[in-house]
């Protein structure tokens, strides 16, 4: 008797390829979640930054500071045309504590 040879993957062989792509997988999610966290809080430091600079530059040109992050937006300050940038605005107006009498924007 003859015995025919297929060629082609075993069952366990399948499954050992799936485990081990899962363990890859895992191990990509738990080194770029804190990558993605770090990246949000540095972008926040830098739209802070950018917030004081046009607060200060809207205190240089009209002799106040805006009282509020629409009003320095509504002055063409920052964006403010679109829906996604009126939006935006509104996320940082929840986002950011403004102190009126220095114009100072901080972390919440």
């Amino acid at each position: 008797m003859k015995r025919n040879k297929k060629s082609g993957f075993s069952l366990l062989e399948v499954i050992a390829a799936v485990v081990i792509l899962a363990v890859v997988a895992a191990a990509t999610v738990a080194t770029v979640a804190p990558m993605r966290a770090k990246s949000e809080d540095k972008l926040d430091d830098q739209q802070i930054a950018t917030l004081n600079a046009m607060s200060q530059t809207f205190f240089l040109e009209k002799g106040a500071y805006p009282t509020t992050v629409t009003q320095l937006a509504q002055a063409e300050y920052l964006p403010y045309t679109t829906t996604d940038e009126r939006r935006r605005v509104s996320a940082m107006r929840s986002k950011y504590n403004y102190d009126r009498t220095t114009g100072v924007f901080t972390k919440k």
